[in-house]
């Protein structure tokens, strides 16, 4: 019976202490769970208004100047892979994760021609090609690892061919691609990123005619390495 007595008064005194120690972790975890949350909106809220400059570097790859769309060369040329450079300014867009992104991007390369099917490339004449674009960096399924995202732009690619009595060209270009960042602090990351380009060549001035049954523009591909500067 004292047994019983003793227990008792032990579950009348300690139960309320132990319910109120239970009910104070539960709330002092709500609390850490709440701050933590609160500052994750802050960041995520911060990281949305981060103007983004990017400077990269690649390969660039792919490229015929075909000889109806020139009068350059007689015959059909092809543009020689090789690295290009160049840097993207992302601008935020409101309170979305977009980003309008300028681009400047430059290829200094060469004309080839062969003779043959397994004959040895000719350098023909040096050209330098330049973008220079405007687009939407739009991001997806982000995560605190990465963050992929789709980029489509347009603007103009500069033609400059290194040829006598030859002037640079200005043409309608456009872009699409997409890729992967990669941040190492909150302010530095890396942009993996892999993209197409399409160059008009068609010219409505001349006497050959406005609409072509092949499509004879200028393709390239490109795969880049950057880095993120956040600010």
């Amino acid at each position: 019976m004292r047994k019983l007595m003793v227990l008792f008064f032990l579950a009348v005194v300690c139960a309320p202490a132990l319910l109120a120690q239970s009910t104070h972790d539960r709330d002092r975890d709500r609390d850490r769970d709440d701050r933590w949350r609160d500052r994750r909106g802050r960041y995520d809220s911060r990281r949305l208004n981060f103007f983004e400059l990017t400077p990269f570097g690649g390969f660039r790859y792919g490229g015929t100047l075909w000889a109806d769309r020139s009068d350059l060369f007689s015959r059909d040329v092809d543009i020689a892979s090789g690295a290009n450079f160049g840097v993207n300014l992302g601008i935020p867009v409101g309170d979305t994760r977009m980003k309008l992104e300028l681009m400047a991007n430059r290829q200094a390369t060469h004309f080839t021609g062969g003779s043959g099917l397994f004959d040895p490339d000719t350098r023909l004449a040096d050209v330098d090609i330049t973008h220079y674009h405007a687009g939407l960096q739009i991001p997806f399924g982000e995560s605190n690892a990465i963050s992929p995202f789709v980029i489509l732009s347009a603007g103009l690619a500069n033609i400059d061919p290194d040829i006598r009595n030859a002037s640079a060209e200005n043409r309608f270009s456009a872009s699409a691609g997409g890729g992967l960042k990669v941040p190492i602090t909150p302010n530095i990351g890396l942009r993996f990123e892999a993209r197409g380009y399409f160059t008009s060549l068609s010219d409505e001035s001349n006497n050959r005619r406005r609409f072509d049954d092949e499509n004879h523009d200028l393709y390239q591909g490109e795969t880049n390495l950057g880095l993120v500067i956040s600010f």
